[in-house]
């Protein structure tokens, strides 16, 4: 016989859950505490404020650090309004409450080298993790790995049709993070679906995208200017290159 209370308990919870997460979307306060960790460290969401600004400039220096790319308070300025505007920034905080990884995703971010399409044709909605950073001296502790599995469940909550996120092609720091958390590369015809990425003016390297469908409905194509690189050896063919150098 089916136990009615066990099933009954089961739709309360997914309905609290599904509740929980479109609270966290709909919240516009400036700095909230949304999940308490086992560990005493905990997962909040910032909006835009002055000194919520410092918070991030702080976090996104690792950015700054990789790539040479240039990360001051105007750019953090413009990251967390886009953030407030088109999405969320959900922050790790240590057990003393300090800010030491973010993961600020968009809603339906459209990109350069990836195609998401349902099988009816019509686009699916997406979740895209747009900055992932934690501060270099408290890496390795599993603060990405947290907002990860939590802004994936943001999503499925929330009724997006998938998540993805953009990293390295090589010598990624965060690939095996997503892959872990169920996230897989984009591929066409056994080849990863690859882009050229300008970081400055004189520098840039290439990007894959990995993804996580709700759906089995939904697929992923290589655009008109995605280049492919060798899903193995992780390389850009020749003639690609050339192309690319012109």
């Amino acid at each position: 016989m089916l136990n009615i209370e066990k099933i009954t308990n089961k739709v309360i919870k997914e309905y609290r859950t599904r509740e929980y997460f479109r609270k966290i979307k709909e919240d516009h306060s400036p700095i909230r505490i949304w999940k308490r960790l086992p560990n005493g460290c905990s997962i909040g969401t910032i909006q835009y404020s002055e000194d919520n600004v410092t918070i991030l400039e702080e976090l996104l220096q690792s950015f700054s650090e990789q790539y040479g790319e240039v990360i001051d308070r105007d750019a953090a300025r413009e990251e967390l309004l886009l953030y407030q505007n088109h999405g969320k920034c959900f922050i790790y905080f240590n057990e003393d409450g300090k800010p030491i990884s973010m993961n600020g995703v968009i809603y339906n971010e459209d990109n350069v080298s990836v195609d998401f399409l349902k099988k009816d044709g019509t686009t699916p909605s997406n979740l895209y993790f747009y900055g992932l950073s934690t501060l270099k001296e408290h890496r390795g502790k599993g603060a990405c790995r947290e907002l990860i599995k939590f802004a994936i469940q943001f999503a499925f909550y929330n009724h997006f049709d998938l998540v993805y996120a953009r990293t390295d092609l090589i010598d990624s720091n965060s690939e095996w993070i997503m892959a872990n958390a169920g996230l897989e590369v984009c591929t066409f015809d056994n080849q990863i679906i690859a882009e050229w990425v300008d970081v400055t003016e004189n520098q840039g390297d290439y990007r894959l995208h990995m993804w996580l469908p709700f759906r089995n409905d939904v697929l992923c194509f290589p655009k008109d200017k995605a280049i492919f690189a060798d899903s193995n050896t992780r390389q850009i063919s020749f003639e690609q290159a050339k192309v690319l150098v012109k």
